[in-house]
């Protein structure tokens, strides 16, 4: 019995340090995640709402799109986030609609398609970091 208790108490200190992640390491997974969807909504919107010309007073749309490693106040906290900078309200219009456009949904198909992705890239940076709190096992 006293392998048995040995390899609980691994486990539950294992299980400890995944609880009690930093906030760098949680950034680090949600970046990831952060990443993929800033791709996939940058394709998106340059597939549904090409780039003509010179962007008009606003630029092109699909250069606006971006992440960054903190929540939508510009706290770190462990979260990140993805979407549209100072052009976000012409992103809107364009998905939502107005009463002269109307909407297409492009944003909401988007992130749609891309959580699968997401979390798969959210996974393996998760992955990595469990085996570096484990030691390099497994």
């Amino acid at each position: 019995m006293a392998d048995m208790d040995e390899v609980l108490e691994q486990y539950l200190k294992s299980i400890k340090q995944i609880a009690e992640m930093s906030v760098k390491d949680k950034t680090k997974i949600t970046s990831a995640g952060a990443k993929v969807m800033a791709d996939k909504l940058k394709r998106a919107t340059a597939v549904n709402h090409p780039n003509y010309g010179e962007g008009g007073n606003y630029g092109h749309l699909s250069d606006d799109v971006g992440w960054q490693a903190k929540n939508v106040d510009g706290k770190k906290d462990g979260t990140s986030t993805a979407g549209y900078g100072d052009k976000a309200f012409v992103a809107r219009f364009l998905n939502d609609g107005t009463k002269f456009i109307r909407g297409d949904h492009y944003v909401e198909d988007a992130r749609q398609s891309a959580q699968g992705d997401v979390l798969k890239a959210e996974a393996a940076e998760y992955k990595k970091l469990i085996k570096k709190i484990e030691g390099g096992s497994k």
